[in-house]
């Protein structure tokens, strides 16, 4: 059977507390956050202030990452709720699962944004609302991976 195996937008170091907060991989937490959070699905469980897709772990960035954690396991979602977005490991080809068998942070993101915005999600370098710096970068890895 043929299929298209959809993109996975994944970061190479975790987001959060701690944590090295490469500026890329905070953008993309916080594109799909702010994105998720105008959506009617969740824009009543949207936590106080405005995201920016600046690039900075900050108050806000924590604070969204921990309410959107708390979201998913209230809806019964198996997530490791520890306020940081880890990336997505390579030894699971299909990018689900993390420690005990709950899904990576990462892969609710990703699978959340494209169930709501599929026409957006497979390509991410030529939306509109990506910031520059962020389409540039996945536009430069998706050519590495291109070859």
């Amino acid at each position: 059977m043929a299929y298209k195996d959809p993109p996975l937008y994944n970061i190479d170091q975790a987001v959060g507390p701690g944590a090295s907060n490469q500026r890329t991989d905070v953008m993309l937490v916080q594109f799909f956050l702010r994105e998720l959070y105008a959506h009617p699905d969740f824009v009543r469980s949207k936590p106080t202030g405005t995201m920016a897709v600046d690039g900075i772990f900050g108050s806000i960035t924590a604070t969204w990452i921990n309410e959107w954690q708390k979201l998913l396991k209230k809806n019964g979602k198996p997530v490791i709720a520890d306020g940081r977005v880890d990336p997505i490991s390579t030894d699971s080809w299909d990018a689900r699962t993390g420690n005990g068998g709950k899904r990576y942070t990462l892969w609710h993101l990703n699978s959340s944004f494209r169930r709501r915005f599929l026409l957006r999600h497979d390509h991410l370098e030529a939306d509109p609302g990506v910031p520059g710096e962020l389409a540039a970068a996945m536009r430069l890895q998706e050519a590495a991976i291109a070859g």
